[in-house]
């Protein structure tokens, strides 16, 4: 990998660490790298994690209800067993990220639709959660109530065939024009919220590949976690503006990193 595509994608995997409220340190950063110029392979540094951490399989019974948390917890079914929400947090977070690294050096070769968001969210958890890649089938709520489960089929149809239609925004020119119609599309897909879990992740996962793949670039080197998160909750009311503002400020052409 090119030393500036490389930068590119630690910048990405460092906001994605910091915004979780963790420490980018550098025995990451040498994990990261490593996939990411392909030295370690995902699924040997997934093994590697499961065995320095004492992780077994073996109580995973197959019979729980995949789509539930395990009664008097809030921690979701998960292969390993796992009942204590700090612990399951935390591998959570670095298995996602190891096949995020995995992601970022070879992308899904598939057109920016609802089954591509389906598919990462199916490789970040997919070594976790039987529920993963899974359309949730009970109701949502954090910041604002999400869209109805009823709904996140049909809704998703509409906007990903709008997205197609929209040549999955390639072609636009304009980088205001680029920024308004990405600050839409993220806001919307935040909005379906389609899974129990790991929207934010998959989410931003997928528009970051779609930009690139649209020829722009988003800085999250210098992207601040906190306003990003308040930005995607006010267009969860269907106010993108806060959104625009910080999209304005981290997206450039990617020819322009190039000169």
């Amino acid at each position: 990998m090119k030393n500036d595509r490389l930068d590119i994608s630690l910048d990405y995997m460092r906001f994605t660490i910091e915004a979780d409220g963790e420490s980018f340190t550098e025995k990451l950063e040498d994990t990261f790298t490593s996939i990411l110029e392909g030295d370690l392979s995902a699924d040997k540094a997934v093994a590697s994690y499961i065995r320095s951490s004492s992780l077994s399989t073996e109580e995973f019974s197959g019979s729980e209800d995949e789509m539930s948390s395990y009664p008097g917890t809030r921690c979701l079914v998960n292969y390993f067993g796992i009942k204590e929400k700090p612990k399951l947090r935390s591998v959570d977070k670095m298995i996602s990220s190891i096949r995020t690294a995995e992601l970022l050096r070879k992308p899904l070769d598939m057109p920016f639709s609802f089954e591509h968001l389906v598919a990462i969210h199916s490789h970040l958890f997919g070594d976790i959660y039987p529920s993963a890649g899974m359309i949730r089938t009970s109701s949502s709520k954090k910041h604002r109530e999400y869209c109805q489960p009823d709904y996140i089929i049909p809704s998703a149809e509409k906007l990903f065939d709008n997205l197609r239609n929209s040549r999955y925004l390639r072609g636009i020119d304009d980088l205001d024009d680029f920024v308004n119609e990405l600050a839409y599309y993220m806001g919307e897909v935040e909005a379906l919220h389609p899974f129990l879990d790991g929207n934010g992740r998959t989410t931003r996962l997928f528009f970051n590949l779609l930009s690139l793949s649209a020829g722009y670039l988003i800085g999250w080197g210098s992207a601040d976690p906190d306003h990003f998160l308040e930005a995607n909750v006010a267009a969860l009311d269907g106010d993108y503006q806060a959104l625009i503002d910080v999209l304005e400020e981290i997206v450039i052409p990617v020819s322009e990193r190039e000169e």
